[in-house]
């Protein structure tokens, strides 16, 4: 029964090579994952999603970036402390110490159908929506959900 569905999904993803060091731990440079359609997938998008994405206003670039924002939500970044909605959101990053981040306080009120996203290393993630704002849904061409390349690093994410 597990098989089938799996093999449906290997069969209507399309892969995407990593490149750059903004997804680091998750994702390293060089490494390669398959993207599901986010529009075609019986699951929306949620906040932890990996998804790739164009820029969000038209400029060239394919983004692999972490949803930390959804739809109809307040998203405030103070210095390195994500809250949504007026909350702390709980990451687990264990090399992130949110103290040297920057101490630029960004924020974004998202439309119905908008996507606060950012480099899990966020030292070095610098083309995210602190940079560009939220990703309309429109501009977000999958979510990533296995990584396939290397061989030794097989894992669905």
């Amino acid at each position: 029964m597990f098989f089938y569905p799996m093999l449906v999904r290997i069969l209507t993803s399309r892969p995407y090579k990593i490149e750059g060091d903004s997804m680091l731990p998750a994702l390293i440079n060089g490494q390669y994952v398959l993207l599901t359609r986010a529009s075609s997938s019986s699951r929306p998008l949620q906040r932890g999603d990996i998804v790739v994405h164009r820029h969000p206003i038209g400029l060239e670039g394919i983004y692999v970036k972490r949803i930390i924002g959804l739809p109809d939500e307040h998203v405030r970044l103070d210095r390195g402390q994500i809250c949504i909605n007026d909350a702390p959101l709980e990451e687990n990053h264990p090399d992130y110490d949110p103290a040297s981040d920057n101490p630029t306080i960004n924020e974004w009120w998202n439309g119905s159908d908008e996507y606060v996203v950012i480099g899990d290393n966020r030292r070095e993630s610098h083309d995210d929506s602190r940079a560009f704002g939220a990703v309309p849904g429109e501009r977000i061409l999958g979510r990533v959900w296995f990584r396939y390349w290397p061989p030794k690093a097989w894992e669905i994410l």
